[in-house]
């Protein structure tokens, strides 16, 4: 009975329409196909339970934001949810010589990887975590359709167009106004990120802006194991490539991980190379070896990511004089 327990696995592949999933009890293999939306949610929960399924390891990908709902349902059904990045599926699938690619094979291929390698749990975050996220998102997404709308703006003519276009500027600097207020607002009510927040803007070159993204997008920053694996969460550890002695390519970031964060934070970068005595240093020192100006730019962020972490790990604002004493190359 015991061991039936430990092999029941549930891989799902998930779509934005549907998901399909290969159920495995013992020896035995179930599959079956449902809508992913509240009614196909409630089917999968009703057919696990005609399955008799008591304890359940359940694995998918992080595919888009299609697996959250479905990920909350089986995590309030009180069953362990693992949500991995996709490309260790892919990496698993062709370790396995998976030569087929289908909806049903893939659902397989994730069941077989959570038995293999029994990944860890996910927990579902808080519902103001999940407000400030969806708040953040929103004026991401807003700021980046800004700046596409000013783009094309600079390069039209006709001069009814670009009036339209000043139009829709207008809207959208008004609505990003308002949704930067509801991030600030939410930062500000809710004690746990005010903490945070005021330790991560005590690094120079970390403004209430870069602080809220990462409340956002990083919730648990300080709770990760260790500074490299928050890191490598937003995909800024480097990533080597070596064989022998005849193949030895560039070292460059692995970029599996959070590419929002890796991002928001170039120009945060930028300027703390300028400002923060710390990093200054540091960056003069890649320069000093030769390293390229982007490869200087990427470890800064990952060095940025280090000091966020310990900031709210040891719940201690920054200490330039402590970083400069101990920071190395």
């Amino acid at each position: 009975m015991i061991e039936a327990i430990v092999r029941m696995i549930l891989g799902i592949d998930i779509s934005k329409l549907s998901m399909d999933v290969t159920l495995w009890q013992g020896e035995q293999r179930f599959y079956a196909r449902f809508p992913n939306n509240a009614p196909g949610v409630k089917q999968l929960l009703a057919w696990l339970a005609s399955h008799e399924v008591v304890a359940l390891h359940v694995c998918m990908e992080a595919t888009n934001v299609y697996w959250e709902k479905v990920a909350e349902a089986l995590v309030a059904a009180d069953y362990k949810v693992s949500v991995v990045n996709p490309r260790r599926i892919k990496g698993f699938a062709m370790s396995q010589m998976q030569r087929n690619k289908t909806d049903k094979l893939d659902s397989q291929v994730i069941a077989a990887y959570c038995a293999a390698l029994n990944p860890e749990g996910w927990e579902p975050p808080s519902a103001v975590q999940e407000q400030l996220r969806a708040l953040e998102r929103h004026r991401l997404d807003l700021k980046r359709s800004l700046k596409q709308h000013k783009n094309r703006q600079a390069d039209v003519r006709n001069k009814d167009v670009r009036a339209s276009l000043q139009r829709v500027i207008d809207a959208l600097e008004t609505e990003l106004k308002q949704v930067e207020k509801q991030v600030d607002e939410l930062t500000s009510r809710q004690q746990e990120f005010r903490e945070q927040k005021e330790l991560l803007t005590s690094i120079t070159g970390i403004g209430p802006k870069s602080a809220n993204l990462l409340l956002a997008e990083m919730p648990n920053l300080g709770q990760y194991q260790s500074a490299r694996s928050a890191a490598a969460d937003a995909g800024v550890t480097p990533a080597h490539h070596q064989s022998g002695t005849s193949v030895k390519h560039k070292t460059k970031i692995s970029k599996i991980g959070k590419s929002v964060v890796r991002s928001e934070l170039f120009m945060p970068a930028l300027n703390a190379m300028r400002t923060n005595p710390v990093l200054r240093t540091f960056a003069q020192r890649l320069r000093a070896k030769g390293c390229p100006e982007l490869v200087i730019v990427c470890a800064v962020i990952r060095k940025l990511i280090h000091l966020c972490y310990g900031v709210l790990k040891h719940k201690k604002p920054f200490d330039p004089t402590y970083g400069l004493a101990s920071s190395p190359a």
